[in-house]
């Protein structure tokens, strides 16, 4: 994949006995049971293997450290790509610009579609190789509590007995540090009550969320736009 110059992303530290063991949020799941999901695929092992060896390691690893999100609730963890994970997303050139795709796609059920672009395996497993890094982006099991909340419509109610952090999301990748996610889930992230986080929209990064991800596509298992 293409690099870049890495962003300025503080260290939270090492997490703290309070933090672990870390959970696995079933708004992850997909990324182990959707063959059509458009990201990195975690495939080869079970959720209750990858959870435990990702426990392992950051008990195991002391040079292991929290960094922040982009949000207070939010924090990311990188580790190596023990899973042998390939990259979720591949560079936009001359050469593969015709074999990108469009259409509408939904997250999951209960969100709207919307307009994505992607690769399609077919193409990019033959130019794809296991990534470096496993990102693991975490969030507080107060913000968790909140957006389920937020999409059942009733009150937050927080359980104490959660992991005090969870993992939302994988991205297998190069780089040690966040890529941008996409411009239409900054915009998502504004609207809670669509699947969002309830976070304003920061206007610098999401400028650079475009300049990213106009020369990126995600990668999915998907050939046709009219799937």
């Amino acid at each position: 994949m293409a690099t870049a110059a890495a962003p300025a992303q503080r260290s939270c530290g090492r997490p703290a006995p309070a933090d672990l063991p870390l959970g696995l949020d079933p708004f992850c799941y997909r990324q182990f049971d959707d063959p059509s999901y458009g990201g990195s695929r975690l495939t080869g092992v079970t959720k209750e293997e990858f959870l435990k060896k990702v426990n392992d390691r950051v008990a195991q690893d002391s040079t292991l450290e929290f960094f922040e999100g982009y949000a207070p609730f939010c924090r990311h963890l990188y580790i190596p790509n023990f899973v042998r994970a390939l990259p979720g997303a591949l560079p936009i050139t001359p050469e593969n610009e015709h074999m990108l795709r469009s259409g509408y796609i939904a997250r999951r059920p209960t969100e709207l579609a919307v307009l994505t672009r992607w690769f399609p395996m077919s193409y990019a497993k033959d130019v794809l190789k296991p990534a470096a890094y496993l990102d693991l982006i975490l969030y507080s099991r107060e913000q968790i509590a909140k957006e389920a909340a937020a999409e059942t419509g009733t009150e937050v109610v927080v359980d104490p007995t959660a992991p005090a952090w969870s993992i939302i999301a994988v991205k297998a990748q190069d780089e040690a540090y966040s890529l941008p996610m996409a411009p239409i889930t900054m915009l998502r992230n504004t609207l809670i009550e669509e699947g969002g986080s309830g976070v304003r929209l920061d206007h610098a990064a999401y400028r650079a969320s475009v300049a990213y991800w106009k020369t990126h596509a995600v990668i999915m298992d998907r050939e046709s736009s009219l799937d």
